[in-house]
C-alpha cells in the first residue's frame, strides 16, 4: 500500500532591480487531508458524543437521526430544541451534521418516533419479526403533517451552516423510502412527489439526499434537486442491475454528483473487516456477505462522505486504521496546487503590480458543493502588517473532471518593501476552526501555503513623478485561465493513496 507520493518542491526567487520572479512547483500528496471539511467518514453522534474517540480516527461530520415525534407536537406546532442541541453540539466539535428524520425504525418501538397525535385513525402494518409495526404511509393526513414539517424546518434550518447535508427520510423503515419486503405497502409515487416537492421549494442551500435513484415519485431522479446516499456501499453498490450504480445508469443519473452529493452508509456487517489487509478472507470470518472493491465503489458513486462507526467504536491495529484513514480521504474532493507563479506584470518607482498565478485542479472523486474561494494575501513581513487580500470563487465547474486551471490575483505592492505572500481555500460554510488543507507534499494543517519572503526594490522604467498614481488605480481585477487537462498521471497519483 502507498501512502504519500513524495517528490522535492522546488522554486526559484529573483530579486532585482524592477523583477520579481518567483516560481514553485508542488507534488500531490493527501495524506495531510483526512480532516478536511464536508467529507470522509461519518461516525453517528449518540457515539461520538458520549464515548471517546477511540482510534483518534479524523472525521469532519456526524450524522444524527431524528425521531419525528421529537420535533412535531401538532399537524401545525413543532419543537426544534433537541435539533438545536444536537447542531450545538456537533459545532462545539468543529464539525458538520448530517441530518434524518426518521417515522419507524426496525428493532424500535413506533411509539418512541410516530407523534401521538397521528395514531388516531392511522392504519399500522406489522413487518417481519426483525421489522416492527410501521404506519400506512398513504395516509393523507401523515403526507399533510409530513409536509408541514417540511416547511417549518426548511424555514428554520435552510442555509444553516451546521448542516453539512440533510437525508430526505421520512417514508419507509429508517427513512429510506422503503419497506421491503412488504413493498405493496410504501407510499405511493403521488405521496413521494409531495414530500419531494416540499424539501424542493423548503431547502434551496442546503445540499439534499435521497436513498434510491429509481424511487422519486413521477418524476425522474435529475428532476429533483438532490443527491443520493447508498446506504449498503461496498456491499450492494454495484455488479447487478439493481444495486445503487447500476441504477444510477439505467435512469440517466450517473452524473448526478457532478451537482449533487453521494453519499450514504457502509454496510454494516462489514465494517469491521472492510479494510482488513485481506477484507474478503476477514469478512468471511464474520459474515456471509462478501465485500465489493472499495476503490471501484468510490470511483463508479463519485461518493463524498459513508458513515463508518466501526473504527471510532473499536481499536483497530496500527496497519488496519492506516487502511481506514486512506479510504476515507479517497472520498469527495482533493484540492491539488501544482504551480504559483510569482511575475512583475509591471513596475513604477513607488510601487510594482505583481500578478500571483495560482495553478488548482480538484483531484479528488467529487467537488465542494458549496461556495468555495481562493484567496491570496500579501503581508509586510517586517511590519506583519496586512498589505492587501484578494479571493476568486471557484466555481462548481472548475472542480471536475481534474482539469486544472490558473487564478490570477494581481496586486497593487509599494516599492522597497519586503513582502509575504500566502494562498489558501475557504468557504462560508466552513464551522468552527475548520481549515481545507491542500493535497500537496508537506502540506500545513493551517492550510495555508505561504511563500517566501520577497523584497520588493525599486525599479527605473519610471521616474517619481510620471503617473504613478494613474498606474496604481489601473490594477486589473482577479481572473481564472483554463489550462490543459491533468489526465493519467495524476489519476493514477491519486489512485496510489490506497491500494489493498
Amino acid at each position: 500500500m502507498a501512502i504519500v507520493i513524495t517528490l522535492l518542491t522546488t522554486f526559484v526567487l529573483k530579486t532585482v532591480l524592477g523583477t520579481v520572479v518567483y516560481n514553485s512547483t508542488y507534488h500531490f500528496d493527501a495524506s495531510a487531508t483526512a480532516s478536511n471539511p464536508l467529507k470522509g467518514f461519518v461516525p453517528y453522534y449518540l457515539w461520538v458524543q458520549n464515548q471517546p474517540n477511540v482510534n483518534d480516527l479524523p472525521y469532519s461530520m456526524e450524522n444524527y437521526y431524528i425521531p419525528m415525534k421529537n420535533i412535531m407536537t401538532g399537524t401545525t406546532s413543532f419543537d426544534f430544541s433537541s435539533i438545536d442541541t444536537v447542531l450545538t453540539n456537533i459545532a462545539k466539535r468543529n464539525h458538520h451534521a448530517i441530518l434524518r428524520v426518521y417515522i419507524d425504525f426496525p428493532g424500535y418501538n413506533l411509539r418512541d418516533s410516530l407523534p401521538d397525535f397521528l395514531w388516531n385513525g392511522l392504519t399500522i402494518y406489522a413487518g417481519n419479526a426483525d421489522q416492527g409495526f410501521f404506519p400506512d404511509y398513504n395516509n393523507q393526513t401523515l403526507i399533510d403533517c409530513i409536509v408541514n414539517l417540511i416547511h417549518a424546518l426548511g424555514k428554520q434550518y435552510d442555509g444553516d451552516k451546521r448542516i453539512g447535508f440533510w437525508q430526505i427520510g421520512f417514508l419507509g423503515h429508517w427513512g429510506e423510502w422503503h419497506t421491503w419486503p412488504n413493498g405493496t405497502y410504501f407510499a405511493s409515487t403521488y405521496h413521494q412527489d409531495q414530500v419531494l416537492s416540499a424539501f424542493n421549494s423548503s431547502f434551496m442551500t442546503t445540499k439534499l439526499q435521497i436513498r434510491y435513484f429509481h424511487v422519486t415519485g413521477s418524476h425522474s431522479a435529475t428532476s429533483w434537486n438532490v443527491g443520493f446516499h447508498d446506504d449498503s456501499f461496498a456491499q450492494d453498490t454495484y455488479g447487478e442491475d439493481w444495486m445503487f450504480y447500476n441504477q444510477s445508469v439505467q435512469v440517466g443519473a450517473d452524473q448526478r454528483w457532478r451537482s449533487q452529493p453521494i453519499g450514504g452508509e457502509i454496510r454494516p456487517e462489514l465494517m469491521p473487516c472492510l479494510f482488513a489487509s485481506d477484507a474478503v478472507t476477514a469478512c468471511r470470518a464474520i459474515t456471509d456477505l462478501i465485500p465489493l472493491n472499495w476503490t471501484t465503489c468510490v470511483e463508479l458513486t463519485h461518493s463524498t462522505f459513508q458513515w463508518h462507526a466501526y473504527p471510532f467504536m473499536n481499536p483497530m491495529n496500527k496497519s488496519d486504521l492506516a487502511r481506514t484513514i486512506n479510504a476515507s480521504i479517497m472520498l469527495g474532493y482533493s484540492f491539488f496546487v501544482s504551480q504559483i507563479l510569482v511575475n512583475e506584470i509591471n513596475c513604477s518607482v513607488c510601487s510594482h503590480f505583481i500578478r500571483i498565478s495560482v495553478t488548482m485542479s480538484n483531484i479528488g472523486v467529487a467537488p465542494f458543493y458549496y461556495p468555495l474561494t481562493l484567496n491570496a494575501k500579501a503581508v509586510n513581513s517586517i511590519t506583519q502588517s496586512l498589505i492587501l487580500t484578494k479571493s476568486i470563487t471557484v466555481p462548481l465547474a472548475n472542480q471536475l473532471d481534474q482539469n486544472s486551471y490558473i487564478y490570477d490575483f494581481d496586486m497593487k505592492i509599494e516599492a522597497n518593501t519586503n513582502v509575504q505572500f500566502s494562498i489558501w481555500l475557504d468557504s462560508s460554510y466552513l464551522v468552527g476552526n475548520q481549515k481545507i488543507v491542500f493535497a500537496i507534499s508537506n502540506a500545513s494543517s493551517s492550510g495555508i501555503i505561504q511563500l517566501p519572503v520577497m523584497f520588493i526594490r525599486s525599479c527605473n522604467s519610471q521616474n517619481s513623478t510620471t503617473n504613478c498614481t494613474s498606474y496604481l488605480h489601473g490594477v486589473g481585477s482577479n481572473g481564472i485561465r483554463r489550462t490543459s487537462y491533468i489526465g493519467m498521471v495524476l489519476i493514477f497519483m491519486f489512485l496510489a493513496i490506497f491500494a489493498y
